[in-house]
C-alpha cells in the first residue's frame, strides 16, 4: 500500500499547488445514448458517460474501478494496424504478440479465457478460448469500433464467467449526427512492413432509422528488423466488414440489428521454426445480434434484449521440417520457401509431416437486462439474465513423408476437440448503488450486486479419458463504497468476486498447442478470486490523476503442471508426436496471490503543451497443492508510457513525442523456463537452457 499512499499524496499536493479549487463544480449529469454517442478524449472531459463498471450509463469520474476510455479520437491517433496495437499503451495492459496477425493481452496478470472481451454487452468469449497466444482480440478491427472500456479487475457479478483478469468492452461504430447520406474513409501505409490498409463507411439515416455499412481491407507483406533482416512468414491478409440498423418504433422504443465479419488469411507463426515446426492460422469470425430497446421512464429506466449468434472458424496448416543436418538456416530458408503448400500437392523434399486443424463453433445467444432507479434516483439497480450455449465442430487430417504410400492424408474427426463437444453458460445478476449520504457537493455511495452462474460441459471420446461431462455452479458478490466531492476528487474501496468455469480447451485438448504438448484433464474445478481494490481520482484545472492498488487472493488457480516422461508414457503419449516439447496439464493449484498498482498522470495544458505518464507493476505467486511457491506465469514486468503533446484546437492539428518502456522480468513460473519464446538457448537455437540443465538468466 505504499505505492498508492504515495501516489495519492502526490496527487493531492501537485494538485493543490496548482489550482485551488474556489468553489465546486456543477455535477453534470449526461445521458447520451451509448448507440449515438461520440466520446472525446476522456482525460478531458471528466463527464464522459461509461457503462461497463455498472452495465448501465454511469459517469466515468463516479466509477469505483481502474476503467480505461479509448475514444474513437484515440484509436485513430494510436495508428494500431490491430486492436491489440491501439491497447498496448493502456494502464495496466501488456500485449503477448508471439505472431503476426494475433494479440493475447494480459490484464492484471491474466491472459487468454481468464479476460472477458464484450461486443455491445454480448460476449464475445467461446469455450475453446487458449490461454496461449491467440487471435481472438485481432479479429476485431479497429476502423469498426466507435470506442472501447477497459476495466481491470474482476466483472463476473456483472459478467459472468472469464471475466477475472478484467473486461474488455467494444462498442461497433455508430451514426454521424448529420442526417441523409454522409460517407467516410482512409488509407494508410507503413513502412516496416510495406502494408497498407484502405477503409470506407457509408452511413444514411433520417428522423426514425439509421443504416451503415463499411469494409477494411488489411495486405501485411514480411515485416523488416535491422539491417534488412526479414522476419519469416510474417505477411498475411486480413479483411473485416460491418452493417447495422437501427429503426426507432417510437421516441421511447427501438430495434437494432448489427454485424461484424473478419477474416485473416495465411498469418504465420514461425517461433519453433529452429525444432523445424511452423504453423499458418485462417480465421473467420461473424458476429451478428439483434437488440430491442425500450425506455419507459419512471422506475424502469430501460429494458433490453438481446438475441446474438456468434461463428468462429479456426485453421491451422502444421508442418514438419527436417533439420537434422545440422545447417539450421539454410534448412530453415528452405522450408519456409516451399511453405505454404496447398492441400492437393505434395511437399518437397525436406518436408517431414502436415497437419490441417479444423475447428468451428457455433454460440447462439440471449440477453436481457433492466435499468432501473427508485426512491427519486437515491438507488440505481441493473439486473439481468444470460444464456450461451457452444456448440464445436472439429476435425484433423495429416499425412507425412515416412507412409506407404507416401503422402497419404488420413483423416480423424476429432481434431483439438472432439466432435460434437458442447458447451453451456447461464447466469443471472443484480447490482445495486445507493446513497449513503448526499449533501450539497458530496456523496457517499454503496453498491452492492451478486450472480448465480451454471456451467455444463459435454465431449465424447476424449484420448485416455473417454466421455467428459461435468457441471459446476458458482455465486459470486461485489460491494464498493466510494466519496464523492463535486467532480474534483473521489476515493473508493471496492471488493469484488471473480468466478471462472475451466472450458473446454483446458479439461479435453489432446495434442501440440505451439509452444507445449497438453494432456487433459476431466477433473478440474472452477478458479476463483476475491479482490481488494482501493483507488481515487483527482481533476482540477491543469491535474488529473488516478491512482489505483489492488490484492487478489485466488483459490484452485487452473496452471500448468509438466509430466515426467513416464507419466506421459504411462498416459500413453507417443514421443514422436511430442519432439522436445514439455508435456503439460492443466491443474488446479492450492492459491494464488497477485497484487499491484496502476496510475496515470496528465498535466496541463500550459501553452496548449501537456506532459503525461502511465505505469503499472503486478506481482503474483501460485502455491501448489504440494505447498511449493513458484511465480505466477508470464507476469510482466514494470511497464508505462510517457509523453509531452502540443495540440492547438483552433487550427486542428497534433504533435505527440512518447515512449514505452518496460523493466526485465527474472521471475520466472517453471514452464516459462520450458518456453522457446522466453528462454532459448542462443548458442543451441531450438532448445531452452533447461534442456541442458541450466536456468534461464
Amino acid at each position: 500500500m505504499k505505492f498508492l499512499s504515495a501516489g495519492i499524496l502526490f496527487c493531492l499536493m501537485v494538485g493543490i499547488s496548482i489550482s485551488p479549487p474556489a468553489h465546486a463544480q456543477e455535477d453534470k449529469k449526461n445521458t447520451v445514448s451509448e448507440d449515438t454517442k461520440k466520446p472525446e478524449d476522456p482525460e478531458e472531459d471528466i463527464n464522459e458517460i461509461v457503462v461497463t463498471a455498472r452495465r448501465d450509463e454511469q459517469n466515468a469520474f463516479e466509477t469505483d474501478r481502474s476503467l480505461h476510455l479509448l475514444s474513437s479520437e484515440d484509436i485513430i491517433e494510436s495508428q494500431g494496424q490491430s486492436l491489440p496495437d491501439v491497447l498496448q499503451e493502456t494502464s495496466g495492459v501488456f500485449m503477448q504478440r508471439t505472431n503476426r496477425g494475433a494479440g493475447a493481452p494480459f490484464l492484471r496478470g491474466l491472459v487468454g479465457p481468464q479476460n472477458l472481451i464484450l461486443i455491445d454487452g454480448i460476449r464475445f468469449n467461446n469455450s475453446t478460448f487458449r490461454t496461449g497466444p491467440n487471435q481472438y482480440l485481432a479479429m476485431i478491427d479497429p476502423t469498426s469500433i466507435d470506442h472501447l472500456e477497459v476495466m481491470l479487475g474482476p466483472g463476473s457479478v456483472l459478467y459472468g464467467s472469464d471475466a477475472m483478469g478484467g473486461v474488455i468492452h467494444v462498442f461497433p461504430l455508430g451514426w454521424p449526427k448529420k442526417l441523409g447520406l454522409s460517407a467516410k474513409g482512409g488509407t494508410r501505409f507503413v513502412s516496416y512492413d510495406l502494408s497498407t490498409s484502405v477503409w470506407a463507411d457509408a452511413f444514411w439515416q433520417n428522423d426514425s432509422a439509421q443504416l451503415l455499412a463499411g469494409g477494411t481491407y488489411k495486405n501485411f507483406e514480411r515485416l523488416m528488423a535491422g539491417q534488412d533482416v526479414e522476419q519469416p512468414i510474417s505477411d498475411y491478409l486480413q479483411g473485416s466488414w460491418r452493417a447495422r440498423g437501427r429503426y426507432e418504433i417510437a421516441d421511447d422504443m427501438d430495434l437494432g440489428l448489427t454485424y461484424l465479419g473478419a477474416r485473416v488469411r495465411n498469418a504465420g507463426r514461425e517461433d519453433l521454426l529452429y525444432t523445424g515446426w511452423f504453423r499458418f492460422y485462417d480465421n473467420d469470425d461473424d458476429f451478428l445480434y439483434f437488440d430491442w430497446k425500450y425506455r419507459p421512464g419512471g422506475v424502469v429506466r430501460e429494458l433490453r434484449v438481446a438475441v446474438s449468434l456468434h461463428r468462429t472458424r479456426e485453421n491451422i496448416d502444421r508442418y514438419g521440417c527436417d533439420i537434422s543436418s545440422g545447417l539450421v538456416v539454410k534448412e530453415t530458408a528452405a522450408c519456409l520457401a516451399a511453405a505454404r503448400i496447398e492441400m492437393g500437392s505434395l511437399p518437397p523434399e525436406q518436408f517431414t509431416d502436415q497437419e490441417f486443424y479444423r475447428d468451428t463453433v457455433w454460440t447462439p445467444g440471449v440477453m436481457a437486462t433492466a435499468a432501473m432507479s427508485f426512491w427519486e434516483h437515491r438507488i440505481r439497480a441493473t439486473t439481468g439474465l444470460e444464456a450461451y450455449f457452444d456448440f464445436i465442430s472439429s476435425s484433423k487430417s495429416v499425412r507425412q513423408a515416412d507412409t506407404q504410400p507416401p503422402w497419404r492424408w488420413n483423416t480423424d474427426n476429432r481434431g483439438n476437440f472432439s466432435e460434437g463437444s458442447t458447451y453451456q453458460s447461464l447466469g443471472a445478476f443484480l447490482h445495486a448503488d445507493g446513497d449513503l449520504y448526499s449533501w450539497s457537493d458530496q456523496a457517499l455511495i454503496l453498491g452492492l450486486g451478486g450472480r448465480v452462474s451454471s456451467f455444463l460441459a459435454r465431449a465424447d471420446d476424449v484420448p485416455g479419458i473417454g466421455e467428459v461431462s461435468y457441471s459446476h455452479t458458482g455465486f459470486v458478490t461485489t460491494v464498493g463504497l466510494r466519496y464523492l466531492y463535486a467532480e474534483l476528487f473521489m476515493a473508493y474501496l471496492n471488493f469484488s468476486q471473480g468466478f471462472r468455469a475451466p472450458n473446454l480447451q483446458e479439461t479435453t485438448v489432446l495434442g501440440d498447442t505451439g509452444s507445449k504438448f497438453e494432456v487433459p484433464n476431466a477433473k478440474l474445478s472452477p478458479e476463483k478470486s476475491n479482490t481488494l481494490e482501493i483507488g481515487t481520482r483527482l481533476t482540477l484545472a491543469k491535474v488529473k490523476c488516478f491512482v489505483s492498488a489492488f490484492i487478489s487472493f485466488m483459490d484452485n488457480v487452473i496452471d500448468e503442471r509438466a509430466l515426467s516422461r513416464e507419466e506421459a508414457a504411462a498416459l500413453g503419449i507417443d514421443s514422436v508426436a511430442v519432439g522436445d516439447k514439455p508435456v503439460v496439464q492443466r491443474v488446479n493449484s492450492s492459491s494464488g496471490l497477485y497484487w499491484g498498482v496502476e496510475g496515470t498522470l496528465t498535466l496541463g495544458p500550459w501553452f496548449d503543451t501537456k506532459p503525461w505518464v502511465r505505469i503499472a507493476w503486478i506481482r503474483g505467486e501460485i502455491e501448489t497443492q504440494a505447498d511449493l511457491v513458484y511465480p505466477a506465469r508470464r507476469i510482466p514486468p514494470v511497464m508505462g508510457a510517457a509523453g509531452l503533446r502540443y495540440e492547438n484546437a483552433d487550427y486542428g492539428f497534433y504533435v505527440e513525442f512518447f515512449t514505452r518502456f518496460a523493466n526485465h522480468q527474472t521471475r520466472l513460473h517453471p514452464i516459462d523456463q520450458t518456453d522457446l519464446r522466453i528462454c532459448e538457448d542462443p548458442d543451441n537455437l531450438g532448445d531452452t537452457y533447461s534442456n541442458s540443465g541450466q536456468k534461464c538468466p
